[in-house]
């Protein structure tokens, strides 16, 4: 079969190969667009900007603003006036604006509680929810130190406490490069795999060539086969280039599991998403509509498969929608196999769900193309 397969397979690479702007298209999601994704937009909270409206102007107030530093903390401005407030914020000009009142260290000295305010700029409401809980923990932590000078005690006297030690598994570091890294290069795949099938269909309709396809000894599946193929290889290709030259050497984002087990999976969800691109094929008449087509299907799955907001976080019926897509699955492999190096005997659920989906999607497909050739 791979014999009567084989030249139309051949003849699908050359066309690729030939089609600058695809060929521009693959190489830059599959490169410069990871990279800037991961390395351009980070989730840490860093550097945040801050300004401090300081009414007591004495040594103690002074020590608490020394504590609002690097890398959490950038220290934007000292505040002169009070209506300088409203006007920081309002230009974006700062995310948070410290406000000590005038008896500060007097309060601190006679016993009792000093309060500070601190006014935050809730747009985005994550970046400000993590800076207010920095925030938070360097007044604790001042406040404590207050504490203790106060009682005549030293640092190094034991007092009885309780004292978090974490554990971080899988990313040490915390580095929102490797979520950023890893989303981006399986979301480039759902893309890129759904829009070569549908192009590469929709570009024999215009070039008026589908007719002298279906004149050929080839059945109307072994056509779809065959440019399926060509396909998925092209993908795989583009692939394991990534996960050596961006992914490894740039991001050095560490793939902890089995690779083969991972060209596995990926071949399995490309033949998934190509049954998407068969579909847009049929419903399209010009690569501009399958293009088209192809970003309004590729919203809602990525939506729904977790990597923008946690699953946890959705409604329950919205849940139950994150079943029907198949990037819900490939994520949970990817990460499991690249961060956890899992395997086969812990992410099987996922993978018989991958594999099922994706028949599914890939039959839907192939009888919606074979009844449009007639």
């Amino acid at each position: 079969m791979f014999s009567r397969l084989w030249p139309l397979i051949k003849k699908e690479l050359l066309q690729f190969l030939r089609n600058t702007p695809l060929l521009l298209i693959v190489l830059f999601s599959f490169t410069i667009d990871i990279y800037l994704s991961a390395t351009g937009f980070s989730l840490d909270t860093k550097n945040v900007p801050i300004a401090v409206y300081d009414l007591d102007r004495s040594e103690k107030s002074r020590e608490l603003i020394a504590k609002f530093q690097w890398p959490y903390f950038h220290l934007k401005k000292y505040i002169s006036y009070e209506k300088e407030i409203t006007e920081l914020l309002d230009k974006g000009k700062t995310l948070l604006v410290l406000t000590i009142p005038p008896d500060f260290s007097q309060t601190i000295r006679q016993g009792k509680i000093a309060k500070v305010q601190i006014l935050a700029d809730a747009t985005i409401s994550n970046t400000a929810l993590l800076a207010l809980s920095y925030a938070a923990q360097i007044v604790e932590s001042f406040s404590q130190k207050i504490s203790i000078e106060r009682l005549g005690l030293t640092k190094n006297i034991n007092l009885p406490s309780a004292e978090l030690q974490p554990t971080i598994l899988f990313n040490p570091n915390l580095k929102s490069v490797y979520f950023m890294g890893l989303s981006e290069l399986f979301s480039m795949i759902t893309m890129i795999a759904i829009l070569l099938p549908a192009a590469a269909l929709v570009r024999e309709k215009e070039y008026g060539t589908v007719e002298q396809l279906l004149v050929t000894p080839l059945h109307v599946y072994e056509i779809l086969l065959g440019k399926i193929i060509a396909m998925e290889a092209i993908v795989l290709v583009a692939l394991s280039f990534s996960i050596f030259s961006i992914l490894h050497l740039a991001l050095e984002i560490p793939l902890r599991g089995n690779l083969f087990f991972f060209l596995l999976v990926s071949a399995i969800y490309i033949f998934t998403a190509s049954g998407l691109g068969i579909y847009i094929s049929t419903i399209s008449k010009n690569l501009s509509q399958a293009i088209l087509a192809t970003l309004l299907i590729i919203m809602p799955i990525l939506f729904l498969s977790g990597s923008w907001v946690p699953l946890e976080s959705m409604p329950w019926w919205m849940q139950k929608l994150t079943y029907l897509s198949p990037l819900k699955y490939y994520l949970a492999l990817g990460w499991g196999i690249f961060l956890k190096g899992a395997g086969f005997n812990v992410l099987w659920k996922d993978f018989v769900g991958l594999v099922f989906l994706g028949a599914v999607i890939f039959l839907l497909g192939a009888r919606r193309f074979r009844e449009h050739m007639g």
